[in-house]
């Protein structure tokens, strides 16, 4: 599911913000000047530096007369062998990195300096206005390990003209409206074009989920126990395989991947999507899309026996800053997280393009401005939870739910055989997991 996310000058805000962040700064990160190395992807380093919100660690280079140096890759998995490999050696020159949760199993985490000494200290201001969500997985019997920086966060996506053609509402109060809207918006409009009512990409395990979660199901538990067989699951799944043989959902859907699903939203041909909130800006995007400006977010509604009982959780992604913990300069990097977590820098990055791990970011007048969905954006961040927790065999179990699950979809399988099938070969690949 994860995605890179697409990119006032605010030199005289943020200077005056980074004063109060400043304010508390560890004596110490101030004795000697160093140039620290942060290591990421590139996106990582647009993010922090690049864009309408400027860069955030301008006004602490500045303050402490320290130097940062980025060091980044363009391989979600070399960015993490090369920093797990560094952490494991008896130093590094690592002094901040950026870690995806789902490589934030507890052994990885032990690699990490607990920040909670620090947070004591000169403490990252208001810690509680970061997600829920996001900061829990990053949590070991130890302590906290790190602090969210970016996430993607996955909604309903729907077309309202196409909706309003068919006389349908988007605004679904539950999922069973929602569900019927799928059948209804499958339909040939009047000059040719074949719609089907959703499509999305099968090969992600989340964007199942953000359908599943509606019903109060989940391929597994925060704390690693398989719940891919209970009713909620089969009950999406036999829902999807209904819809598919219907044709409210692609034939190829199968081998759909998100380039031809941005292309299908853009021509209308699909009425609805599960996707990142960041998606949104291709599709609405002028020199492409027919729908410019009609492709908008639909928080995903409970169903009706779950509504006003259970809270929903959208599907999200995330990745956060950690500090090794045989880096020699551990005090200075807290100094920097600091200061790019504050609420000044996590909103100037949201406008730089990033994904915002603060729920108050989405309250700025700024943001608002260009992101028409901030409001919608925020809820669903406020109550999220990752897909599936970390452990280590995380990737293979991930592809066996993925893959039992296109069989229950396509007919291959009864949805019930094929959960439990999953779980069957899924269970022991958790058991051996750390």
């Amino acid at each position: 599911m994860f995605s890179s996310f697409t990119h006032m000058t605010r030199r005289e805000w943020l200077a005056a913000g980074a004063g109060a962040a400043l304010a508390g700064a560890l004596p110490a990160a101030r004795a000697q000047s160093v140039e620290l190395s942060v290591f990421g992807h590139r996106v990582h380093q647009a993010a922090a530096t690049t864009g309408a919100g400027g860069d955030v660690t301008a006004a602490w280079r500045e303050s402490t007369k320290n130097a940062v140096s980025w060091v980044t890759l363009g391989d979600v998995n070399a960015i993490h062998e090369r920093l797990l490999r560094e952490a494991s050696l008896g130093s590094t020159s690592i002094d901040l990195a950026y870690l995806l949760n789902g490589r934030a199993i507890p052994r990885n985490l032990a690699l990490f300096e607990t920040l909670d000494g620090f947070m004591k200290e000169a403490p990252i201001e208001d810690f509680a206005d970061f997600a829920p969500g996001l900061v829990a997985p990053l949590r070991s019997k130890t302590g906290l390990h790190g602090v969210p920086v970016r996430h993607a966060i996955n909604t309903i996506i729907v077309n309202e003209e196409l909706f309003a053609e068919r006389g349908v509402d988007p605004n679904f109060k539950t999922f069973e409206q929602m569900t019927e809207a799928m059948r209804k918006m499958t339909y040939k409009r009047t000059d040719g074009t074949q719609v089907v009512g959703m499509a999305f990409t099968p090969v992600f395990a989340s964007n199942f989920l953000t359908l599943a979660r509606c019903l109060g199901g989940d391929y597994m538990t925060s704390d690693k126990q398989i719940v891919a067989g209970e009713a909620p699951m089969v009950q999406l799944l036999t829902m999807l395989a209904d819809l598919h043989k219907a044709g409210a959902m692609p034939r190829n859907w199968a081998t759909l991947n998100n380039e031809e699903i941005t292309t299908m939203m853009q021509q209308g041909r699909a009425a609805m999507t599960v996707n990142p909130y960041a998606r949104l800006a291709s599709y609405n995007d002028p020199a492409k899309s027919k729908f410019a400006g009609k492709l908008k977010p639909v928080n995903p509604p409970m169903a009706a026996a779950l509504a006003g009982k259970m809270p929903y959780a959208s599907t999200v992604e995330f990745w956060s800053l950690v500090i090794p913990k045989n880096s020699s300069r551990k005090r200075v990097a807290w100094d920097l997280l600091r200061a790019m977590s504050s609420k000044a820098s996590t909103t100037s990055m949201a406008l730089n393009g990033n994904g915002p791990t603060r729920v108050s970011s989405y309250a700025d007048a700024r943001l608002r401005a260009n992101n028409s969905f901030a409001k919608e954006e925020a809820i669903a961040l406020a109550g999220s939870r990752i897909h599936l927790p970390a452990f280590d065999e995380q990737a293979r179990v991930h592809d066996i739910f993925v893959e039992e699950s296109q069989a229950a979809v396509l007919g291959m399988k009864e949805p019930r055989q094929a959960m439990n099938d999953a779980t069957r070969r899924a269970r022991p690949l958790v058991h051996l997991s750390t």
